[in-house]
């Protein structure tokens, strides 16, 4: 397992931990009952389901917004653009799952890509009241293996999905 995911998994097993502090956002994430009938699943398959985050379809919708809106200032190149437009139409048509590999990489510039995504995470985090998915789901993404980025790998849209 690369150095990258295994410090995200000692990361979590020591958040697991920690006491559960009872606040608005701790509820939302996926402690305690809740009245939600459908949950989101954020994961990252290549790390194995600990590495997976259970949130409301409303909170994973607000985590793709917030995290476009962050991103949006700071776009220049295609890539980028895309980015930004494929988790704006992500936050409209959410399915059961999120995996980081539905992300279309590049492997030429997965360093750089990356990068730029959780820069934008971090920046939808402040002042926001998500921001524990939030750091979670960032370093999924940190945890990412490069050698996992399919060549070729398009963007699935909300309207093709539909269609399949």
């Amino acid at each position: 397992m690369p150095r990258a995911a295994l410090a995200f998994v000692d990361n979590l097993a020591w958040r697991a931990a920690e006491p559960v502090r009872r606040s608005r956002e701790a509820t939302r994430v996926s402690d305690g009952l809740s009245r939600v009938r459908a949950m989101v699943v954020f994961s990252n398959q290549r790390l194995g389901a600990i590495a997976e985050i259970l949130v409301s379809p409303v909170v994973a919708s607000a985590m793709l917004r917030l995290t476009a809106e962050a991103a949006r200032p700071l776009a220049q190149s295609r890539w980028e653009h895309e980015l930004i437009l494929w988790l704006e139409d992500r936050s409209r048509a959410l399915g059961s799952a999120f995996d980081v590999a539905e992300i279309a990489w590049t492997p030429d510039n997965f360093e750089r890509q990356r990068r730029f995504l959780t820069d934008a995470i971090d920046r939808a985090s402040l002042g926001s009241e998500h921001i524990r998915p939030l750091a979670m789901w960032a370093r999924m993404i940190v945890a990412h293996p490069r050698e996992h980025v399919v060549v070729g790998r398009r963007w699935r849209w909300a309207a093709d999905a539909a269609r399949v």
